[in-house]
């Protein structure tokens, strides 16, 4: 199996998929690899860069909360109550969004608190997705959310994910990551249960599969692919990616924007080819 993060890792801009790995991962899929998003979009979002990938995969989205099968079924959820959450957020003057598993559930993929004044950047990420969000309290909603989340600058997200782990310990996780947007000037914060991580989305995917640890390569550029990085046989960090991430690696691969999964691939070829 080949675990991809998205943004920074597989998808260039506007959701593509260059042309170079396109055709790599292709091969490596009809060798017989099975081929993984692992990201922290969710579905909808990460069915943009599927398409365009043009191969049929499981994904695990929401930062490991969600496991989705090729056919767009779900196979795997973690839900919680993020009441607490809501209450840290609105104490710093923060709207939170949830995201839920719409695809099978019906309704709308995310909602936004409504019980704290919204920022300019969450007034205009309501604006963009209004087919697929809707302002709620959150103190009142039912406890059906995969992973909160917050957009903000640094500094207020970094202080947000202080107060969650004083206040909760390790009852949740929170990782600050900049937004994928070019220049943008805003940075987003994701909250999800403490177990939960890439890996945890995709233990349950290798379980399903029967594809131990050691058959696993992961690739990603950001903190949040740091679980997956660690456990997975083989992980590798993109060249574009934090430096965190490229000291916990085994291995680092090209830039994302200069075709560096297909030195994954090529990895990927040589150790099967060895195994044989």
């Amino acid at each position: 199996m080949i675990a991809l993060d998205l943004d920074g890792t597989l998808a260039i801009a506007n959701n593509q998929v260059s042309p170079a790995t396109r055709d790599a991962l292709h091969e490596l899929h009809e060798g017989g690899v099975e081929v993984v998003i692992a990201t922290g979009r969710r579905y909808r979002s990460t069915r943009y860069v599927i398409e365009n990938l043009g191969i049929d995969t499981f994904a695990v989205c929401n930062g490991g909360a969600l496991v989705k099968t090729p056919d767009q079924k779900t196979l795997h959820r973690d839900t919680y109550d993020i009441s607490p959450i809501v209450e840290v957020a609105r104490s710093l003057g923060l709207a939170l969004f949830a995201q839920r598993d719409a695809h099978d559930h019906g309704g709308v993929d995310f909602v936004i608190d409504s019980g704290v004044p919204w920022s300019d950047v969450i007034k205009q990420y309501y604006e963009n997705n209004r087919e697929w969000s809707a302002p709620v309290d959150l103190l009142d909603a039912e406890p059906e959310f995969l992973v909160s989340g917050v957009f903000g600058s640094e500094a207020e997200l970094w202080e947000l994910a202080n107060v969650v782990e004083r206040s909760h310990g390790n009852r949740y996780n929170a990782v600050v990551v900049p937004h994928p947007r070019p220049k943008a000037d805003y940075s987003y914060c994701e909250i999800a249960q403490g177990h939960v991580d890439k890996w945890h989305g995709l233990t349950r995917l290798k379980e399903h599969l029967d594809i131990k640890a050691e058959h696993v390569c992961a690739v990603g550029d950001e903190l949040n692919d740091i679980p997956m990085i660690r456990a997975a046989g083989h992980g590798f960090a993109m060249q574009n990616g934090h430096e965190e991430l490229q000291a916990t690696a085994r291995f680092v691969c090209g830039h994302n924007e200069e075709d560096g999964i297909v030195e994954v691939v090529n990895y990927i070829q040589e150790v099967n080819e060895r195994a044989r």
